[in-house]
C-alpha cells in the first residue's frame, strides 16, 4: 500500500541522516564508523530512528498537513484495506461502512478540512467511546476536532439476531438508518450534531444512554 511505502521511505531517510551524523565525532569531525564502537553506535542510532519515524508518521499522516482528497472513498483507500459497502456524507463529515472480508463490518468517520479536502482517518484523531445497554453496543463516532458524532446501535451476540432493536430515538429527532447485509449482524446509526451531556437514547422504550 502507498501510505506504508512512503512512510518506510521517509523513515529510511531519517535514519540514513542520523548514521551519516553519528558516523562522526562532535568535537573533531572525525570519521568513526570504522571502528567497533561508532559503527554500531552509528546503527542502534539509525535502527531507533527508524522505527520512532515509521511510527509518528503512521499516528500523524504528513499528508493531512499538505494535501487532501476529492473524494472520501480516495482518502479512505489510500490507508485502509477493505471493500466500501456504503459512504453516507453528512456535509463535511462523512460516514464509511466497510467489509474486512472475514464476515465483519467496520464503520469509519472522515473529515474535511477548510479548502473541503477530505482527511485521512488515522489512530490519532479517531474517538470512539462504547457502552453496551441490555443486549445492545452503543458507539459514538466522532468527527475529527469536533463533538458531532455518528451515534451506532448493534447486536453484541454474533449469530443470534432475533433481539436487535427495532425502536430507536432520541433526544434530537436524529433519523436512524438500518442497515443490514446478508450473514452480518444489522445495525442502525444516526448522524447527531454537537454531543452533550443531556443527549438521551432510547431504544425499544427504555433509556440507553441519558436520565429519564
Amino acid at each position: 500500500m502507498i501510505y506504508s511505502i512512503i512512510r518506510i521511505i521517509l523513515a529510511l531517510a531519517g535514519a540514513a541522516v542520523v548514521f551519516v551524523m553519528l558516523s562522526y565525532s562532535d568535537d573533531e569531525r572525525k570519521y568513526m564508523a570504522r571502528s567497533s564502537a561508532g559503527s554500531q553506535k552509528a546503527w542502534l542510532g539509525a535502527a531507533a530512528t527508524f522505527a520512532a519515524a515509521v511510527t509518528v508518521l503512521h499516528l500523524i499522516p504528513v499528508e493531512n498537513f499538505i494535501t487532501g482528497f476529492s473524494k472520501p472513498e480516495d482518502a479512505f483507500l489510500y490507508n485502509h484495506t477493505g471493500e466500501i459497502l456504503e459512504i453516507d456524507e453528512y456535509g463535511s463529515c462523512a460516514f464509511v461502512i466497510v467489509s474486512t472480508g472475514d464476515e465483519k463490518i467496520t464503520t469509519h468517520v472522515l473529515s474535511t478540512d477548510k479548502k473541503g479536502r477530505w482527511k485521512l482517518e488515522t489512530i490519532y484523531n479517531r474517538r470512539r467511546d462504547v457502552t453496551t445497554f441490555n443486549y445492545c453496543i452503543i458507539e459514538r463516532l466522532y468527527v475529527p476536532g469536533t463533538n458531532d458524532c455518528f451515534v451506532i446501535i448493534s447486536h453484541n451476540t454474533e449469530g443470534n439476531i432475533s433481539d436487535v432493536p427495532t425502536g430507536v430515538f432520541d433526544s434530537r429527532n436524529t433519523e436512524f438508518a438500518a442497515v443490514e447485509y446478508p450473514d452480518r449482524v444489522p445495525f442502525y446509526y444516526g448522524f447527531v450534531k454537537d454531543m452533550s451531556d443531556d443527549y438521551t437514547l432510547h431504544i425499544d422504550g427504555n433509556v440507553a444512554i441519558g436520565a429519564e
